[in-house]
């Protein structure tokens, strides 16, 4: 034990905590009702800064403002302190306070997280010190000397970003619901630049639960480089079933698509199940919802003139 302990007191990272920070993680923890909800809020929020400071630090992408951890209504009912990482999914970042031989791991987020890192909150307010990282658990209260080292969450990522990098026949829509998305494919606010256009499209998307994204799909040289956007939306039904919605649109700064565009649902044994084709001034086609079960595959077609472009999809 004695030597675990010296282990992570070489290995941990302290960091100095701005005033900016505190005030941040005062403001949203005021918005909470009850003195407890408050306090888990004020914690939560500076671990959260703790993190992503050191993933900046360390030159890699964070989404904070995503965060659950930021929405005042999930904070009423769930202990999140999540902190998205664009491409990747979500670091879970567990505040420790002082003496504190474990820390805690709500049921809640045992699932749908790359990882969790502990961060030590000293009683000051003003010192946090990152403990470690480990890449899942399966207790809520998790002994510190379970830690692994920092440099192994970097080695985490860098690992995970390969997977995403690495080209595959096959995009697995069920792992979007954990924000795990494969390289290529981005929400509607990053590949529109205006917030109104992306605001008109993303309101397609209506159901609460919907995650939705996007991919500019370029034609090639036969077509002097025409590109299409294709939308992509899921909604899980249950346990077992998976709700998508597949749509074109042209790319920003053009109203409609080319005339005689053809998008295609193909069955796993290769059965057309859906066609529709664009005609003259459409501002979008799509196919009719269809509902598939987890595991299950299909194929979508872009089809103009002589050119095809095929994406795999498994639910």
């Amino acid at each position: 034990m004695v030597n675990n302990i010296e282990r992570y007191d070489r290995q941990s990272l302290p960091l100095l905590i701005p005033q900016t920070a505190r005030d941040r993680a005062r403001e949203f923890a005021l918005k909470m009702p009850h003195r407890n909800l408050r306090e888990k809020v004020y914690f939560n929020t500076l671990a959260i800064w703790t993190v992503d400071r050191y993933l900046q630090w360390m030159e890699i992408p964070t989404e904070m403002s995503l965060a659950d951890s930021r929405n005042p209504v999930l904070q009423l009912g769930s202990d999140v302190a999540d902190l998205p990482l664009p491409g990747l999914g979500r670091l879970e970042c567990r505040p420790v306070r002082e003496n504190q031989v474990t820390f805690t791991v709500p049921p809640e987020v045992w699932c749908d997280r790359i990882g969790y890192v502990a961060v030590k909150i000293y009683d000051s307010l003003q010192t946090a010190e990152i403990l470690g990282f480990i890449p899942e658990v399966d207790r809520q209260d998790v002994p510190i000397e379970r830690l692994q080292p920092l440099e192994n969450l970097l080695d985490h990522l860098a690992q995970l970003r390969q997977e995403q990098t690495r080209p595959s026949a096959t995009i697995k829509l069920t792992r979007w619901l954990a924000d795990i998305v494969e390289s290529g494919w981005q929400t509607v606010e990053a590949l529109y630049g205006s917030p109104e256009i992306a605001y008109n499209l993303r309101s397609f998307a209506e159901e609460a639960g919907v995650t939705q994204r996007v991919q500019l799909i370029d034609l090639g040289m036969q077509l002097n480089h025409q590109q299409l956007v294709l939308f992509v939306s899921i909604i899980a039904e249950n346990d077992r079933d998976v709700k998508v919605r597949v749509r074109l649109h042209p790319p920003e700064g053009q109203n409609y698509l080319p005339p005689n565009v053809h998008l295609i649902l193909i069955s796993e044994s290769g059965e057309v199940l859906q066609q529709v084709e664009s005609r003259l001034q459409d501002n979008w086609i799509q196919l009719s919802r269809f509902t598939g079960t987890v595991g299950e595959q299909f194929t979508i077609q872009i089809v103009l003139g002589d050119v095809t472009v095929t994406k795999q999809f498994q639910i």
